[in-house]
């Protein structure tokens, strides 16, 4: 009758496993291994770890451990006990001992007993590795936030000075008194046509985009916030264009003009001229 080792070793066989295979699933020294299929428990660690080693090897090849570890439990299988075999006046010391966990643990290292420590000191271990790159990493990304946060402040003031400074050089025409006619629109167009050129006055009440052109020439171009005013002059023409028609309120040639369009309406062209002007004025506004 063959014995337990060598029945495993068939098995393992049968199943086209290597004991280099098992020894790299299980982590389980090849000696360790051999002395399995050899019937050799005496050359395992003892106790829970020769337990713990049978049923690693027996599952690794795909066997029930249940049903093989009971014929293990026979005494004549056990391996006699290390620290009160016969012969023996002392037990194991403790420091061979914890060699051989040690040894169970990590079989890759067995031969490398003698400089183990010391190559262990020198090589920096892995997590502390990936702690630092990630401290780099987190101190790099608050640097550039901080940067970022910086960058942006300047750009918000620098344009908040500049519209301050648009806004600064944008002169309001004061109003001439004139001789009382009894006529209203007629002396809102006798006030309008004594201002030298065209004046035109906008105020933005609400965001819109707009382009104006005076004598040809594109002088304002872009989106304009809601509160922005601006002052535009032109010798003969103004032509505009605009993307919220409602958005916007203006003085021509100091009178108050009637609205360009209707809230978001987009309104093209518009042509003023000193011929024309007095049709873009506010009658009502300037009766009252």
């Amino acid at each position: 009758m063959e014995s337990i080792g060598k029945e495993l070793q068939k098995e393992r066989e049968a199943r086209g496993i290597s004991l280099k295979d098992i020894s790299l699933q299980t982590k389980i020294g090849l000696r360790h291994l051999e002395a399995i299929e050899n019937d050799r428990l005496d050359l395992l660690p003892g106790g829970f770890f020769t337990r713990h080693i049978l049923k690693a090897y027996i599952s690794s090849i795909g066997l029930n451990p249940e049903e093989w570890l009971p014929k293990y439990d026979r005494p004549e299988l056990k391996p006699p006990d290390r620290e009160s075999g016969a012969g023996k006046k002392a037990v194991l010391p403790q420091k061979s001992y914890q060699a051989d966990k040690v040894k169970y643990y990590l079989p890759s290292q067995e031969n490398k007993t003698g400089t183990e420590p010391e190559a262990r000191k020198k090589e920096p271990r892995l997590d502390r590795i990936v702690w630092i790159a990630l401290s780099v990493i987190v101190f790099g990304l608050f640097v550039l936030l901080i940067h970022l946060s910086i960058q942006t402040t300047r750009k918000n003031v620098e344009a908040r000075k500049a519209s301050q400074k648009i806004q600064a050089e944008v002169t309001i025409p004061t109003e001439e008194q004139l001789p009382a006619t009894g006529n209203p629109a007629a002396e809102q167009e006798l006030q309008a046509e004594q201002v030298p050129g065209l004046q035109l006055e906008l105020e933005f009440n609400e965001d819109c985009w707009i382009q104006v052109y005076a004598d040809g020439n594109l002088v304002v171009d872009g989106l304009k916030l809601e509160g922005f005013r601006i002052l535009v002059r032109a010798e003969s023409e103004l032509v505009i264009n605009l993307g919220n028609a409602g958005g916007v309120s203006f003085r021509l040639n100091g009178q108050p003009g009637r609205p360009f369009g209707k809230r978001g309406a987009v309104v093209k062209n518009i042509k003023i001229t000193r011929e024309n002007l007095a049709g873009f004025l506010d009658r009502e506004k300037s009766s009252e």
